[in-house]
């Protein structure tokens, strides 16, 4: 799996969730995203790119 569609479906299935259970009136003032500049940013990884801080993460703004 690309970093990048692992980090999507952490958000959607982690993320999203929690803040709706413990912060219901952020769910219209966030925003979530990658940065970086890292492979898996840019959907480039490989298995070989996994060896240096790849794994499922976001970055949220409000």
């Amino acid at each position: 799996m690309k970093g990048l569609d692992l980090s999507e479906e952490f958000y959607w299935e982690i993320v999203r969730p929690l803040i709706a259970r413990r912060f219901p009136q952020l769910m219209e003032k966030h925003a979530a995203g990658l940065i970086g500049y890292g492979s898996d940013v840019l959907g480039h990884d490989d298995d070989l790119s996994r060896d240096h801080e790849w794994g499922a993460r976001c970055y949220i703004w409000l």
